[in-house]
C-alpha cells in the first residue's frame, strides 16, 4: 500500500523523495552556462559548475533540460572564488595563516514561468577550509566538485524544494 501511494505521489509530479515540490504543469528547465566573473579558480570552473547544476537537477527531478525557454529558468554567474586566511597564528613578529578558507559564491536568477511568485535573484555562498600549504592554484578538483555540489543543493532547495 505504501509503495502504491509513493508511486502515485511521484507520478503526479507534485512531490518527490528529494523534497522537490514541482507543480505537475512544470515539465522543463533551462540552465544557462555560468560565467566566471570572479576571474579566479581553475580554467574549467565555468564548465564544472554548469555541468554540476544540470546533473543535479536531472538526478533529483523528472524535468527535461532544455537549452532555453524552460518552464523553469536558471542562470547565474560565479561571483567569488577566493582563498583567505581563516586562522592566523603569531610566530614572533610574523602572522602566519594556519588555515585558509576558500569562498565560492554564485549569483542566481531563477524564473518560474508557471508561478512568478517563486522567482528570485539571490547570492549563494559556500566556504571550505584547507591547510595552510594549499594555495588557490592547487586546490584539489574533488574539493571544488564537493563545494559546488553543496552550493547547488542550496539553490535546488530554494528553487524547487521551497526550503
Amino acid at each position: 500500500m505504501l509503495v502504491l501511494v509513493a508511486l502515485c505521489c511521484n507520478a503526479c509530479g507534485v512531490y518527490s523523495f528529494t523534497g522537490a515540490t514541482i507543480s505537475a504543469d512544470v515539465k522543463t528547465i533551462s540552465i544557462q552556462n555560468f560565467e566566471n566573473s570572479a576571474g579566479e579558480g581553475p580554467s574549467n570552473l565555468t564548465q564544472i559548475v554548469t555541468n554540476n547544476f544540470k546533473n543535479y537537477y536531472q538526478r533529483n527531478t523528472n524535468l527535461t533540460i532544455l537549452q532555453r525557454d524552460g518552464d523553469l529558468q536558471l542562470e547565474g554567474q560565479i561571483i567569488s572564488f577566493t582563498l583567505t586566511p581563516a586562522a592566523v597564528q603569531r610566530d614572533g613578529n610574523i602572522d602566519q595563516a594556519t588555515l585558509n578558507r576558500l569562498t565560492m559564491g554564485v549569483q542566481i536568477r531563477f524564473v518560474n514561468t508557471k508561478d512568478p511568485e517563486q522567482d528570485f535573484d539571490q547570492q549563494f555562498t559556500i566556504t571550505e577550509d584547507f591547510p595552510q600549504n594549499v594555495d588557490i592554484t592547487n586546490i584539489p578538483p574533488s574539493a571544488i566538485e564537493l563545494m559546488s555540489e553543496r552550493l547547488i543543493a542550496e539553490v535546488f532547495n530554494k528553487s524547487v524544494a521551497n526550503w
